[in-house]
């Protein structure tokens, strides 16, 4: 039994460690400014003692106690008489030091947990955007948002509550101290009563725990919901689903509130519990120290108040054991997706500079997701020269998207290249390459913010000029400037404010903004009217021959124009082509869509 609750300690000091290994030694400075303040208030209460018995005895200042020789060997050094004055002059100056310590350790342990809260929260979303591809898109939205934000917050309360309860304990530890010089079996007995009274609680921290996991899985399902609704809730509405959604928001709050109140009913009955029991235990002291030969008031009434204090730690601490005891799995989600993270960090291979002048060509390129055995492309050959148009066509599930997805460098094929100029493109520096390559996918991406904001996207380096010919290049610039206050002008969550025509458009003009080598359009105009359709197309087609542009459409009518089609079907090539020659063959998906469409 005793190796199983020493190994448990020794895994959670390895934790902590773990955990908060950068802060040792504000942790350290904490701790020697606890003993230095519970040593100045434990001698300021020892006081009591010569001040009590040199009031009783009008002067008479021979009472043997520790504290009596202390205050004489002190005095004598600076060649003082003892005196009352004195005694409580010094008496005031060690709780003096004590309330300054106290403050200095308070504001040290704030300090250091607001730090610590800036940091883990910052490391963590930085880690989560430099996260791979694989790693993210098997993450819910709300439990990330509760990991970064209130996991992180209780990760720093544990610090700040671990940083308050060194305290307390440096002050039981110098006041149990004290009180063992005033009288041993009292302050023996003292700690035993303490030590039992945590025994007897050890249940109530054990169940505290596990509602502790459970408010915490319940808060992160929460967050989830109410994330996923709101980014959804224009269907919602369009599907007459609130009520529906409302009423599953109610079983989590329903659940969220039982937990509370078990937590806060079980911390009461805790709370409820200790003071009395201390009351009857300080009786029992009195009414059997006051029989014994020779009692002292003065002494008894010291020691008591000694108890009182130590009791109060011992509360103290069982108190900070209880925040400690909810946040430690709040604490252990976070360095478990901490952990994750950092096995998940995206490999930022590459050392060679982008270039590209003749060529991207993919050479028996396979895929297929983790945990599957089905290829999504399989065996993948084409050519795309600089400067060319290409359009990317096929059924649902074909593979297209996920050809993009490995052209963005976000997944790695299994077999086969993909290479520019004869390079493969892993060769490339990652950011180099991302520079290069723009994509404009289907679900739109706007902060809520400016249509300049939107279009620089958090790139300082991007002008106003080149936001401005980003517009003209994309057909959106003529709207803005008939918007109120043009580019300053708000676009709302999401681009709310916007049709999803301009909303693209203002997509397109972000990646014309960074003017790339290459551009990806996928699925750009699926979700489109056909005067928006119409001119988003008439943009893509300004832009052949000056940026070597790949289509990814379900519509025809997008990818008509291009310089060679190449049709996919279940991750194969099956057809490629121009769309003049392919739109002849009967036997071709490009004829039987198009008839299809006609008909």
């Amino acid at each position: 039994m005793l190796n199983k609750y020493t190994n448990k300690i020794s895994r959670g000091l390895k934790f902590l460690k773990y955990a908060y290994d950068g802060y040792r030694w504000q942790i350290i400075v904490i701790t020697i400014l606890g003993f230095i303040g519970g040593l100045t208030g434990g001698l300021g209460i020892g006081m009591l003692i010569p001040l009590f018995s040199f009031v009783a005895g009008e002067g008479n200042t021979y009472i043997p106690n520790t504290f009596q020789h202390f205050l004489k060997g002190f005095f004598a050094f600076f060649h003082l008489g003892l005196s009352l004055p004195l005694i409580l002059v010094l008496m005031v100056v060690l709780f003096v030091i004590k309330a300054a310590v106290s403050v200095l350790v308070d504001y040290i342990s704030e300090k250091v947990s607001a730090q610590y809260l800036k940091n883990i929260s910052s490391s963590l979303f930085n880690k989560t955007l430099m996260a791979d591809w694989p790693f993210l898109i098997n993450q819910k939205v709300g439990h990330l948002d509760r990991i970064i934000s209130g996991d992180a917050s209780c990760a720093a309360s544990i610090l700040r509550t671990s940083s308050n309860m060194m305290l307390q304990i440096t002050s039981l530890i110098t006041y149990t101290f004290i009180a063992f010089k005033i009288s041993a079996p009292i302050a023996l007995l003292s700690l035993i009563f303490g030590g039992l009274i945590l025994l007897l609680f050890k249940p109530f921290f054990y169940k505290l725990r596990q509602l502790s996991m459970e408010l915490g899985n319940t808060t992160k399902d929460v967050s989830h919901h109410i994330n996923e609704s709101l980014i959804g809730i224009k269907t919602l509405k369009a599907f007459g689903a609130e009520k529906a959604v409302a009423s599953k928001s109610y079983s989590y709050f329903e659940i969220l509130r039982k937990i509370q109140l078990r937590t806060l009913f079980l911390s009461g009955v805790k709370g409820t519990l200790f003071e009395p029991a201390s009351l009857i235990f300080i009786s029992i002291l009195f009414a059997y120290s006051y029989k014994i030969p020779g009692f002292d008031v003065a002494s008894f009434a010291v020691i008591v108040y000694l108890i009182q204090k130590m009791f109060s730690f011992i509360q103290g601490i069982q108190s900070k054991l209880d925040n400690l005891n909810s946040a430690f799995p709040r604490l252990k989600s976070m360095l478990i997706y901490q952990t994750k993270l950092e096995e998940h960090q995206e490999k930022y291979s590459g050392d060679q500079p982008f270039e590209f002048k003749d060529a991207l060509t993919a050479q028996g390129v396979s895929f297929s997701y983790p945990g599957t055995e089905f290829n999504v492309l399989d065996n993948i050959s084409f050519s795309v020269k600089k400067g060319e148009m290409i359009g990317i066509i096929g059924p649902s599930g074909a593979g297209k998207t996920t050809l993009v997805d490995i052209l963005l460098r976000l997944f790695k094929p299994q077999n086969g290249s993909i290479k520019i100029d004869g390079a493969d493109i892993s060769s490339i520096i990652l950011d180099d390459w991302r520079r290069n390559i723009g994509y404009v996918s289907q679900d739109v991406f706007l902060l809520n913010d400016t249509v300049e904001g939107n279009i620089r996207l958090y790139d300082s380096s991007v002008s106003q000029a080149d936001v401005e010919q980003a517009a003209k290049m994309a057909n959106i610039y003529t709207f803005i400037q008939e918007l109120p206050d043009k580019f300053e002008t708000s676009v709302g969550e999401r681009g709310v404010k916007l049709s999803g025509g301009q909303r693209q458009r203002i997509s397109l003009a972000r990646v014309l903004a960074k003017k790339p080598a290459i551009l990806i359009l996928d699925e750009a105009t699926s979700a489109l009217d056909n005067e928006s359709e119409a001119m988003i197309q008439k943009a893509i087609n300004d832009l052949k021959g000056k940026i070597t542009v790949l289509v990814i459409a379900h519509r025809l009518s997008t990818v008509m124009n291009s310089d060679k089609l190449i049709v996919l079907n279940k991750g194969n090539i099956v057809e490629t082509g121009t769309p003049d020659e392919l739109i002849q063959r009967p036997d071709s998906y490009l004829y039987k869509s198009y008839h299809a469409v006609k008909s």
